[in-house]
C-alpha cells in the first residue's frame, strides 16, 4: 500500500443544502455517512426543491445548519437554539430565513414519489473526499487563498496528504482502491461543480472566482467521488492508503 494521508474532518449533512456539522467518526454504511442528507427543503407553495446553486431566492440556505440527536435532525442558526426538523419551528425558522413560505421534508430515494416525502434532484454519489493538497493547490490560483474553504465544497471526508503530495493528487488515481481505516472505497470520478461553490457562507464572501479556477485547472472537478465497496467506522485520524493492484 502507498500512503495518502490521514482523515482530518469528517462531515454529514442531515438536511441538504444547509450547513452540516463536523463528527470525530461515523458508521460508512453502503449508501455513505450515516444519516447524510436524508432531509430536504422545499418552497411550500410550489413544493420546488431547494437549488442555491441555481436560484438565488436559495442562496441564503447554507448558513442554516442541520445535526442529527436523535431519529430525526436538528436545524438551527448556529446560535445555540436548536428545533426538531419535523416541528412547526423549524418551519417557521427556515420560512424566516429565506423570506418566503418553506417547509422541511424527508428524502424519499432518488426517482421515487411519496406523499409528504421529497425525492433529492440528483442521485448522490456513496462519499465526497477532498484532500488538503487539492485545496491547497485551488488557493494558490486564487487572489485571496482563504476564500478556498471546505464549506464551499461539502465533503464527506477531508484528507491531510502526505508530504510531497501536491496538486490536485486525488484526480491521478480515479478508478483507484483506497483503504480509508477499515473501510475500502474505490475513486469513481472528480466531482463536477456548480455555483455553489461561489456562494456567501459564514465569513466567506461571494466569490465566482473559486468556480471560475476550478473550470481552468480542475481536471474535470474538485475533490473526486467514491464508491463505499467495504463498510465500517471510520475515524479521524485514520490511515487513508492506495491499494495497490
Amino acid at each position: 500500500m502507498r500512503a495518502l494521508g490521514r482523515i482530518i474532518e469528517i462531515w454529514r449533512y442531515p438536511v441538504s443544502s444547509m450547513g452540516g456539522e463536523r463528527l470525530e467518526e461515523s458508521p460508512l454504511d453502503a449508501r455513505g455517512i450515516e444519516h447524510d442528507r436524508i432531509w430536504g427543503v422545499i418552497e411550500r407553495e410550489n413544493g420546488e426543491v431547494a437549488a442555491p446553486e441555481k436560484r438565488k431566492h436559495w442562496r441564503p440556505l447554507p448558513n442554516l445548519f442541520s445535526r442529527m440527536v436523535a431519529a430525526e435532525p436538528d436545524v438551527g442558526k448556529g446560535d445555540g437554539t436548536w428545533y426538531p426538523v419535523s416541528s412547526p419551528q423549524a418551519q417557521d425558522l427556515a420560512t424566516r430565513f429565506l423570506g418566503f413560505p418553506a417547509a422541511l421534508r424527508p428524502h424519499t430515494a432518488y426517482g421515487t414519489e411519496s406523499e409528504g416525502k421529497v425525492a433529492p434532484r440528483y442521485e448522490r454519489a456513496d462519499i465526497h473526499l477532498l484532500t488538503t493538497a487539492s485545496m491547497r493547490m485551488l488557493a494558490s490560483l486564487l487572489p485571496d487563498p482563504a476564500e478556498v474553504d471546505r464549506r464551499r465544497f461539502r465533503p464527506s471526508i477531508v484528507v491531510d496528504t502526505v508530504p510531497g503530495l501536491e496538486g490536485f493528487v486525488e484526480h491521478e488515481i480515479v478508478g483507484k482502491k483506497l483503504a480509508v481505516g477499515n473501510a475500502t472505497i474505490t475513486i469513481s470520478e472528480p466531482c463536477a461543480r456548480c455555483s455553489f461553490t461561489a456562494l456567501a457562507q459564514g465569513n466567506l464572501s461571494f466569490e465566482p472566482a473559486v468556480l471560475h479556477k476550478i473550470s481552468q485547472h480542475g481536471k474535470g472537478g474538485f475533490g473526486v467521488l467514491c464508491k463505499i465497496e467495504t463498510p465500517a467506522v471510520i475515524r479521524v485520524g485514520d490511515a487513508v492508503t492506495l491499494v495497490e493492484a
